[in-house]
């Protein structure tokens, strides 16, 4: 189902987890103004860690808040000349064809010395800091495998949890990774491990353009206290129980 053929409310019952879709079609294409990063920018590196733009190595429970999917036309200075933010549900356009109706005076050289064409599609998957409500923002390309496996993996999850405790679920996570095998031998891939699953009350979560908090940026010794906009908004859920999964997959 695109965009279009959903009614305003359905959109409005939808985010990112819910409306996920990483097949092909079409998108709408918007102002190159249209924010994506919000707050700290994070990085998974070929050295397996996940750092800020700092350098910094972060590595402190994160929740993940939503996941958006972009397309965007980059220019030579690598910034955005044009962004597609795929609404709930809609598909992928084909970048590809996309890339071949551009002249080659617009493409690029990627990392590894070939052309590239300028547009180029992204998993953007947000996060919040629960012990000091800064936000972070993880872009990856659609094209790289490891993170979008990773990103499959925690929509999946997300999705089948909410399936059994309602939409107002979120997972905390711990940035991690996992080997994958490749023809080259293989390699470390970005992994979200779930610790834990809760449900965010209103005003739980900071606005997009609130101010950084000065906070660890690795785990704690001890249990995160949430910061004091969020303590009374998050509440534990329980996993639902082999029993239940089972008896909601069977048909009878």
């Amino acid at each position: 189902m695109t965009s279009s053929e959903m009614t305003k409310q359905e959109q409005r019952n939808l985010d990112g987890f819910e409306g996920y879709e990483d097949e092909v079609e079409g998108g709408e294409v918007l102002s190159p103004a249209s924010r994506i990063i919000q707050g700290v920018k994070l990085k998974y590196t070929n050295e397996a860690r996940w750092e800020d733009d700092s350098g910094q190595e972060v590595r402190t429970e994160l929740i993940a808040i939503d996941v958006l999917r972009v397309v965007q036309k980059w220019g030579k200075d690598n910034q955005p000349l044009e962004t597609i933010m795929l609404a709930p549900g809609e598909k992928f356009p084909d970048i590809a064809a996309l890339n071949e109706k551009c002249p080659r005076s617009e493409w690029r050289t990627d990392f590894n010395g070939n052309p590239a064409g300028p547009w180029a599609g992204q998993h953007i998957v947000y996060f919040v800091d629960p012990a000091t409500m800064n936000r972070y923002t993880w872009p990856s390309p659609i094209t790289t495998i490891g993170s979008a496996r990773c990103v499959r993996d925690l929509v999946d999850q997300v999705k089948l949890m909410r399936r059994f405790r309602g939409q107002n679920v979120f997972a905390v996570v711990e940035l991690s990774h996992a080997f994958m095998p490749t023809r080259f031998g293989g390699r470390e891939r970005p992994l979200l491990i779930i610790k834990r699953w809760i449900t965010l009350g209103p005003g739980a979560l900071p606005a997009p353009d609130a101010p950084p908090i000065a906070g660890p940026a690795t785990a704690p010794t001890a249990e995160p206290k949430p910061a004091a906009g969020a303590q009374s908004g998050m509440q534990t859920v329980t996993p639902p129980s082999a029993n239940e999964v089972l008896s909601d997959s069977i048909p009878w």
